[in-house]
């Protein structure tokens, strides 16, 4: 398995899990994490700090303050970007 397929389930593990109110039947790489999901920037701070929390996945914060996380594939991209070890499931 890739690292960024890897990833790309331990975001959508992470969604199911601790963001009940998200559409997750809309959830694909290109899904928007706004607009297809629902996830507002509440959420999507609860999920990075899940994906930490649970998958080792870190995100530097001044990844965070230069980069536009509009899709799934980008929260992936960045993910996979910022040098984060295997994911653990």
């Amino acid at each position: 398995m890739s690292s960024a397929t890897a990833t790309r389930d331990a975001i959508e593990a992470v969604i199911r899990s601790h963001l009940p109110n998200a559409r997750i039947s809309a959830f694909s790489a290109t899904a928007r994490l706004n607009a297809d999901l629902a996830i507002d920037s509440i959420m999507l701070l609860q999920l990075i700090v899940h994906l930490e929390l649970e998958h080792g996945l870190h995100i530097p914060e001044e990844a965070l303050l230069t980069h536009q996380l509009e899709t799934v594939e980008d929260l992936e991209a960045l993910l996979v970007a910022t040098g984060n070890p295997e994911v653990s499931l």
